[in-house]
């Protein structure tokens, strides 16, 4: 970990406490975090990673990075992977599973984790949630390693950068720096280290990211309290979880109509359909050996809603 003064230090200890792990490595994005983590398990050529079949690309981009196949699996109702579905991806070829909490939404990952095979790693992937909760214990707390992106529009947000978690001895000096050696050589930095100007943001970016959960936490229970709840519904959550909802995605009920969505956008924020296209369907990944599962089904696509 980068050297840091005490209210960065003290910041970097909350973020651990937070996500309910030991350790840390600065990496320049959540996606070279994803990398690093693929690295540290030997993944590569022949290998394939489980990843889900909705939101970001970037998840899928850094398996193929590193030579490993991506197996994009579909999702349900919940927008998360589910342990069924992942159980029944794995193969002897499958190094690790990627549980991302799409949307602020709790992935299940102990029953993923429970699933799968003991040879294959669980990774969590947090960039898009804060605050959230799986079986009572925090996002980012039951894989064997969880990352985590700093973006502009992550909800721990220093604009840039990211972070690989999990054990000390596992994931400490990861990403070099120029400042170890190997073989008594100097190592050259990799292009994978955390920008170190930012770590004097990391106090602010995560009193902003209580501040924004607390107004979305508050923004989804007036949804919940108003007559706009008989037209659209939540996403169903596991048994003893909370959301963070950087994303409160609403499936429209039968009643729904186009001036429902217009007071939704009055009284949350910007309304979006989700991605009509699943990122397996993108040309970038039309070389990559990829499989596609199918997984969960969803009668209707959720709109998904700008909240706090």
């Amino acid at each position: 970990m980068l050297s840091a003064d005490h209210a960065a230090g003290a910041a970097v200890a909350e973020l651990l406490r937070r996500l309910g792990q030991p350790a840390a490595e600065f990496t320049a994005s959540g996606s070279a975090a994803l990398e690093v983590a693929l690295g540290v398990l030997g993944a590569g050529p022949g290998d394939e990673v489980v990843v889900p079949d909705v939101g970001c690309h970037s998840i899928a981009a850094a398996v193929v990075r590193v030579g490993a196949v991506p197996v994009f699996v579909g999702v349900g109702e919940e927008l998360t992977l589910s342990s069924g579905d992942v159980a029944a991806a794995c193969t002897d070829r499958t190094r690790a599973v990627v549980a991302a909490h799409q949307y602020g939404l709790p992935c299940d990952v102990r029953g993923i984790a429970d699933a799968v095979p003991p040879d294959v790693t669980v990774i969590e992937d947090v960039a898009q949630t804060w605050g959230s909760s799986v079986r009572g214990v925090p996002a980012g707390a039951t894989g064997a390693f969880a990352v985590i992106s700093f973006g502009p529009s992550k909800p721990v947000s220093l604009g840039a950068g990211g972070a690989l978690l999990g054990p000390a001895e596992r994931v400490g000096g990861t990403v070099s720096r120029g400042n170890n050696t190997d073989r008594h050589l100097p190592r050259p930095p990799s292009p994978a280290r955390f920008p170190a100007p930012l770590f004097d943001l990391l106090p602010q970016a995560l009193d902003r990211a209580d501040l924004w959960l607390a107004q979305r936490m508050e923004a989804v229970a007036r949804f919940t309290s108003s007559s706009l709840s008989a037209h659209f519904r939540l996403p169903p959550l596991p048994a003893h979880s909370t959301a963070g909802w950087t994303r409160m995605p609403l499936y429209p009920r039968p009643s729904a109509t186009g001036a429902h969505v217009e007071l939704i956008k009055a009284a949350f924020g910007p309304v979006q359909p989700m991605h009509a296209l699943p990122p397996s369907s993108l040309p970038m990944f039309r070389t990559s050996g990829k499989r596609v599962v199918r997984g969960g089904h969803r009668s209707t696509e959720p709109l998904l809603v700008k909240i706090g």
